[in-house]
């Protein structure tokens, strides 16, 4: 996979929900929610556990020396998307989240990218808390998915041993 996973997510969330960039956040990065009363997506990357991971040898062409090595790893990672606004339309929108994530701009997109978001996920949980004089609509719900990681590096190709052994 060359593109983050939490990313494609965002274009996903993005494209389906008609957000504009400034309306959805990677959690931890340096942002305030602004003052207005639209709606706002933040994604947290939470837990990864590696099921699978191989190593393949790539000889190298006829009389060139050496080869390549092709690593890979296939992992389910767990992420949580909350949907938070100041007036309604977090709790009116929240479900446009699974759709977004079962659209066909989202199966094109897990093609491309080589990962599977599970059709199975939690429910909504509604995580409103008061802000200042008002309350914050806020609704998290967390996702699974299953990625492909894929790394290819030259490597050093051994076919005539020099060293003798001797046994006594």
């Amino acid at each position: 996979m060359n593109r983050e996973p939490i990313k494609i997510l965002g274009d996903i969330l993005k494209n389906c929900m008609t957000l504009a960039d400034d309306q959805i956040f990677i959690y931890n990065q340096d942002f305030k929610l602004p003052e207005t009363s639209g709606l706002f997506v933040l994604m947290q990357y939470n837990t990864s556990a590696n099921y699978s991971s191989t190593n393949e040898f790539i000889p190298a062409d006829e009389g060139v020396e050496g080869g390549q090595e092709s690593i890979s790893m296939l992992s389910k990672e767990d992420y949580t998307i909350n949907v938070i606004s100041k007036n309604d339309e977090a709790r009116q929108r929240k479900e446009e989240v699974i759709m977004s994530l079962n659209s066909n701009f989202s199966q094109d997109q897990q093609g491309l990218y080589q990962f599977q978001i599970a059709r199975v996920s939690n429910s909504f949980v509604n995580v409103s808390e008061l802000e200042g004089a008002g309350m914050l609509n806020r609704f998290a719900i967390n996702i699974s998915l299953l990625a492909h990681y894929n790394k290819t590096i030259d490597t050093t190709y051994y076919d005539d041993f020099t060293n003798q052994i001797e046994f006594d």
